[in-house]
């Protein structure tokens, strides 16, 4: 093992972080290789800096005007250059700030500063290469993102274990939860949450998700290492009273010295830049220090130095001069209100058909999509959709169907809605 991932073992040892990582996670370590020591050449190279591969002319990237013209007032040293391993240290610290004040419940919490990913699907494989070994298992509900087979049983070889996400009284299914939970074997508990939820478009309420944490509080307590990923990608897109509109990365990053929280969100949807692919990866347990945070996170490097080196530069900045910007609230609040409305305008046409049997909806209160249980074959009525209606829909194993109705305007919500009771009963009948 390299001495460096060692110190970083060590610094970390009795941390709940510590008993979590995967053979990989204790061999990962940021090299004090080029990065490390052009970082410091940066700091100190004054006169000749002959360290990063990066072309310059006095001292300013060797850039094309053609590609520098279309990113009008930005100078070049903020969109050539390769961005620091851990992301811009002025957008880290402002996504921070911007994760207390959407989670109150942070407030005077320690956690780590965000480490800056490429998107939240890197931020996921990141904590599945740190965290999971083959053969470990971990715990999503069965309504979840299909990526996650790839991620954690294709790349990793680890075994996914499912419980059902709702109870027959259409709530959170936290029974289903805590027998999986107990049912596991070994000393680990691993599992992943996400709310809103894909493809279901629930979030729990505020009860919920106490006891949610409530629960896995007591899992630490009875010693178990736990580890709690919350995949919070539609996060704040939250639509009915009594959902709660805090992450679970809030009641569990001070819960118990047994439990690493770990945050996975994006810029993705919640600042409407998908294809930027900046996504953040933030730690918390009680317990760890300044000094265990930054072995943590220099872990977090290795993983993305080894990866994809560095995250984009040019997507980093636009970020942050639109984070900055003073009409930043203004624009995602009516952002909000556009899918606000596309959400209600499904909640009407679906009590229309509330009777209807073919297609029931699962519970929904917040995110992207809704989705149906279907009576009759879903990969059917998804090709009958698009076959006949030219509409586009996903289908998911042979009983549901997911409506992504944020790519939909809110005046053909309607039109959308009785299409696809008119294609069930077309299909099936």
């Amino acid at each position: 093992m390299n001495s460096i991932a060692k110190e970083l073992n060590e610094v970390l040892q009795g941390t709940a972080a510590a008993g979590l990582l995967s053979g990989m996670g204790k061999e990962m370590f940021f090299p004090k290789g080029i990065v490390a020591q052009s970082a410091e050449a940066g700091q100190k190279a004054k006169k000749y800096n002959a360290t990063v591969g990066m072309a310059t002319s006095r001292g300013v990237p060797l850039h094309l005007d053609s590609i520098q013209q279309e990113f009008p007032g930005i100078e070049s040293g903020a969109i050539f250059p390769y961005a620091p391993t851990a992301g811009d240290p002025k957008l880290r610290s402002i996504w921070k700030d911007e994760m207390v004040r959407k989670n109150p419940g942070l407030q005077g919490k320690d956690f780590s500063l965000p480490v800056v990913t490429a998107g939240l699907t890197h931020g996921v494989a990141i904590v599945a290469d740190l965290f999971l070994d083959a053969g470990d298992t971990i715990i999503v509900p069965d309504m979840f993102w299909g990526n996650y087979r790839l991620i954690f049983e294709v790349r990793r070889g680890a075994k996914i274990r499912t419980f059902p996400f709702f109870s027959e009284s259409g709530a959170l299914n936290l029974e289903g939860l805590e027998e999986t939970i107990s049912s596991t074997p070994g000393e680990k508990v691993m599992l992943i949450v996400n709310f809103p939820n894909n493809p279901t478009g629930y979030s729990p309420t505020d009860t919920e998700a106490r006891a949610l944490a409530d629960l896995l509080t007591k899992t630490a307590e009875a010693g178990k290492k736990v580890l709690v990923m919350t995949d919070d990608a539609y996060f704040g897109l939250f639509y009915e009273e009594g959902t709660c509109t805090e992450s679970l990365f809030s009641y569990l990053a001070d819960a118990h010295e047994n439990l690493l929280a770990i945050k996975g969100d994006a810029a993705t949807k919640e600042e409407l830049v998908w294809g930027f692919r900046v996504g953040f990866l933030t730690f918390a347990a009680k317990g760890m220090t300044g000094v265990q945070y930054e072995a943590l996170v220099k872990k977090t490097m290795g993983a993305i130095r080894s990866s994809v080196s560095n995250c984009s530069r040019p997507a980093q900045t636009l970020l942050l001069k639109g984070m900055s910007s003073g009409t930043y609230a203004a624009e995602k609040e009516a952002a909000f209100a556009t899918l606000l409305g596309r959400y209600r305008a499904v909640k009407r046409v679906l009590a229309v058909y509330a009777d209807n049997q073919l297609l029931k909806p699962l519970p929904f209160n917040s995110g992207y999509f809704m989705a149906f249980v279907c009576q009759g074959d879903a990969e059917a009525l998804r090709l009958h959709l698009l076959d006949t209606y030219a509409i586009g829909t996903i289908s998911i194993g042979d009983s549901y169907l997911r409506i992504a109705y944020s790519s939909v305007d809110i005046e053909d919500i309607e039109d959308l809605f009785r299409t696809l009771y008119k294609a069930a009963e077309e299909a099936w009948n």
